[in-house]
């Protein structure tokens, strides 16, 4: 029985290239694993201090010391995760041409793999926001169950965009290259660190279809709302996700016959 191609033997294979990953990306670094959980925790720790304490920044209705930190924070992990996904996938089987070239398997599992480590800073960016909610007493209600669908589709919607993204840069390079600026821009032009309700009225209906906001907003109305997540936007997401895997594990598997002359 297979899945979409894959079989069991592809599951190990993507679990052991997710471990190679992990120990060539930290593990060759004199502080290894160690920069996994300091990385994200500066950086999450940083914006934490400077929002909350130095431009005492506060959301309408909610006045305590962590209010807009937690909001703020809620909305940039998952976008930590779609930065960290996209960026490292897209060079994944560039980055495994050795494998590619020497040992038959399926490579589209490089993608997949390399979009599961973004589970990492993600997991730490998770931990460290609840800690914050209990420091402020904003403690998670049941909805919190509805993060297990958020987080498939979330993932589910980078590995679609991985196939794309790293089947592609194997013929255009210049992509690795250009991403880290599109993403920075997509985090200023979605409503991370300022309310959806701030932008133009004609933008903050053209938001909705912004995947990326999206895939933020349900973190914000389950952890800070305590609400369920809106059935549109998880809709919409699912959709986006569905097309994306079907037709970019297609649009993988008719490239990946000209890897080898490129790489």
């Amino acid at each position: 029985m297979d899945l979409l191609g894959f079989r069991k033997d592809d599951i190990r294979l993507i679990i052991n290239l997710f471990k190679m990953n992990i120990r060539d990306r930290y593990l060759g670094s004199a502080l290894g694993l160690f920069w996994a959980v300091l990385h994200p925790l500066l950086l999450l720790g940083i914006y934490t201090f400077v929002f909350g304490f130095v431009l005492k920044s506060k959301l309408p209705g909610a006045e305590t010391t962590f209010a807009y930190s937690i909001w703020m924070i809620s909305g940039f992990v998952p976008y930590m995760a779609f930065s960290d996904a996209i960026n490292v996938s897209t060079s994944s089987v560039i980055g495994g041409s050795g494998l590619v070239k020497n040992i038959v398997f399926k490579s589209e599992t490089l993608p997949i793999a390399a979009t599961l480590t973004a589970g990492v800073p993600f997991t730490v960016g998770m931990i460290f926001l609840m800690f914050l909610l209990f420091a402020d007493g904003n403690y998670p209600t049941w909805h919190i169950v509805a993060l297990v669908p958020v987080i498939i589709l979330q993932f589910a919607f980078l590995t679609g965009a991985a196939f794309f993204l790293s089947a592609t840069t194997v013929f255009i390079r210049d992509i690795a290259q250009a991403l880290p600026t599109l993403i920075m821009f997509l985090l200023f032009f979605t409503p991370i660190f300022y309310p959806v309700e701030s932008m133009p009225q004609l933008i903050e209906k053209l938001t909705f279809f912004n995947p990326l906001y999206q895939m933020t907003r349900p973190y914000r109305d389950i952890l800070f709302q305590h609400q369920l997540p809106d059935w549109r936007g998880m809709a919409y997401l699912g959709f986006l996700a569905t097309v994306l895997i079907l037709s970019g594990l297609k649009y993988f598997r008719r490239l990946k016959g000209y890897f080898e002359m490129k790489l």
